[in-house]
């Protein structure tokens, strides 16, 4: 996948939660409209409920202010992966159709039961992500695999299994993705699950240890952007910090007090350091 900016390099862009918590009419125009001024190519819509949202109002927004999109989801309790795959298949049919009119690019999956992964588990969750990735292709959308810490999934943690992801599934149309909050806590370091990927690895996450703003925690930065510009990376990047978050995520995030601080230091900040970092090593324009 190839996720251009209009510089001719990687689409950059940022997760909806640095502005709003609530994807509604009000909490949608401030997103897009704060996105659209620092400059971004794109917003990472949280598709929560995809049954509820206006994508109408969403579509006509994001081509007022020239904007893309890409769309994020973890699935719900009741429609949990694999225990319930009619449910979550159900679920993902509406996320694709939601997408479809908003011309995004993904939606991961995540889920948490307390025991290790078992094969069958796995082998479920690859038919069912297969069936949406199907159906998803005929409407020109792709989906991503998110590698998710320890204790928001028992069942993609690293690169590598999000590689083993792929495997199963054995779709075109589907692809991984990293984060570098998640990398901080489960891999070694972030320069080789980047370049194990290579061309596998189609969006990532730019996102501090603490879930704060870029570059004042404890992500090796360089090794980061190193390891996206030794694989000539493609695909989007999407700075992800939480200044506000939605009230049904809070328990998977653990977010219990504020991180960020300044929102408008967040996006100034956050937004110049990564950009910096990206044109350093030659990964942005």
């Amino acid at each position: 996948m190839k996720a251009l900016s209009r510089d001719g390099g990687p689409a950059f862009g940022a997760h909806a939660f640095i502005w709003a918590g609530e994807w509604t009419r009000q909490g949608a125009e401030r997103v897009v409209s704060g996105a659209a001024e620092v400059g971004l190519d794109f917003v990472e819509i949280p598709l929560l409920d995809p049954a509820s949202l206006d994508v109408e109002h969403t579509r006509s927004l994001l081509d007022h202010y020239d904007l893309g999109c890409s769309c994020s989801l973890g699935l719900p309790r009741e429609s949990h992966l694999p225990s319930d795959p009619e449910g979550a298949w159900r679920f993902l049919e509406g996320a694709v159709e939601a997408t479809v009119v908003l011309g995004c690019l993904y939606a991961h999956v995540g889920t948490l039961t307390g025991r290790p992964p078992e094969s069958a588990e796995l082998e479920a969750v690859a038919r069912v992500i297969k069936r949406t990735a199907r159906r998803a292709a005929g409407h020109g959308v792709e989906l991503g695999i998110e590698a998710i810490n320890r204790y928001e999934t028992y069942l993609v943690n690293l690169a590598t299994q999000a590689g083993e992801s792929l495997d199963r599934i054995d779709e075109p149309n589907v692809f991984a993705h990293l984060d570098t909050y998640h990398m901080n806590i489960e891999e070694k370091g972030f320069y080789e699950p980047i370049v194990s990927l290579g061309t596998r690895l189609g969006y990532i996450h730019l996102s501090e240890s603490d879930r704060g703003t870029p570059g004042t925690a404890n992500v090796h930065w360089d090794e980061v952007f190193r390891g996206l510009g030794d694989i000539d990376y493609g695909g989007a990047l999407a700075m992800e910090s939480f200044a506000d978050v939605n009230e049904a995520l809070m328990g998977a995030t653990a977010l219990w007090r504020d991180v960020v601080g300044d929102p408008d230091a967040l996006v100034r900040n956050g937004l110049a350091f990564l950009r910096a970092k990206g044109k350093e090593h030659d990964v942005l324009a």
